[in-house]
């Protein structure tokens, strides 16, 4: 399976649009489902910003106000993968992964995806993993400018998974590959 993982789009208060690399990378790719971890703002303008996608999972984000018709939370299984999927506005601090691994836990996750942070993350911590796609638009935390622009593609056979993280300065387009395999409940880097 493969599946594409993005977020922080903040389209049209932030940005209204995604790199060009990004957009042909998804284009160009056949996807089985999106996990999409909010903060869109306007799920339509994202919609139209982006090609078109495969059949999606979106959480509701804390800048999301015309999306009430999405959960705050998502659970999703993929291949031999439990997956949770949420935004991560109540991480004290953002992107807490302390805090997270007792949520994932308590839902009995092997994967947390979140965002809520605008910065790229793939952790292993404990036996769990943490997945933050960081800002497809790179969108900033404010008003204006952006930040670099990033996106994360899974690709899972059966027990074993395959993160790309894609990361652009505007420039430049970089890929980090990392492969994690699921031993019993306890996912370890291969």
């Amino acid at each position: 399976m493969k599946i594409l993982v993005f977020g922080d789009t903040h389209f049209p208060s932030r940005r209204d649009s995604i790199p060009d690399d990004f957009y042909k990378q998804i284009e160009d790719t056949t996807y089985d489902f999106a996990l999409i971890t909010g903060d869109l703002t306007r799920e339509e303008d994202m919609k139209a910003a982006l090609p078109p996608l495969p059949r999606f999972f979106i959480v509701r984000g804390n800048m999301d106000y015309s999306t009430s018709a999405h959960s705050f939370h998502e659970k999703v299984q993929i291949e031999s993968f439990n997956i949770l999927l949420l935004h991560g506005t109540q991480l004290r601090p953002r992107g807490n992964i302390k805090q997270l691994w007792d949520i994932a836990d308590n839902v009995r996750a092997h994967i947390a995806v979140h965002g809520h942070t605008h910065q790229a993350a793939i952790d292993l911590y404990k036996d769990k993993l943490f997945l933050n796609p960081g800002t497809i638009s790179g969108a900033t935390g404010g008003w204006g400018g952006r930040f670099d622009a990033s996106f994360i593609e899974l690709d899972a056979s059966g027990d074993e998974l395959i993160v790309s993280l894609y990361l652009t300065d505007w420039k430049k387009t970089k890929v980090s590959k990392a492969h994690f395999k699921l031993y019993e409940d306890e996912i370890r880097r291969v």
